[in-house]
């Protein structure tokens, strides 16, 4: 398997959360103008915070992506695993850092991490 899918779908899937948290804050009420200041002003703060709290995730993908090379698991079963660790991982990561899941800001990043987990191919060596 490719190695370079793990670092482009980590990457891609921080970069597009970060590109819609501005769409999930006018879903709850703030103003377009507000939303997007926010995030123009907080983006450098938000991207090494979200890359500090997602790297237990990284390595959870690595270890995972080892093992199923290793034990030379069907192709077809790579990207659900990992979309599967990434939105566990980010559950955890929530959870321990805040003791709470916020449920709107869960299905942003589900659905992030589905877009990016499928937009990317995996490829054999």
């Amino acid at each position: 398997m490719n190695r370079s899918y793990i670092f482009k779908y980590f990457g891609s899937t921080i970069l597009l959360f970060l590109i819609t948290l501005p769409i999930y804050r006018l879903m709850r009420g703030v103003s377009p103008a507000t939303a997007f200041y926010e995030l123009r002003v907080a983006f450098p703060f938000l991207l090494m915070g979200l890359v500090g709290s997602s790297f237990p995730t990284l390595l959870a993908n690595i270890i995972a992506f080892r093992l199923l090379d290793y034990y030379r698991i069907n192709i077809k079963w790579v990207k659900p695993i990992f979309i599967s660790i990434t939105v566990i991982g980010f559950c955890l990561t929530s959870y321990l850092i805040s003791k709470t899941i916020p449920l709107g800001m869960l299905l942003t990043y589900s659905f992030v991490a589905l877009v990016c987990g499928l937009v990317f191919k995996v490829e054999k060596k």
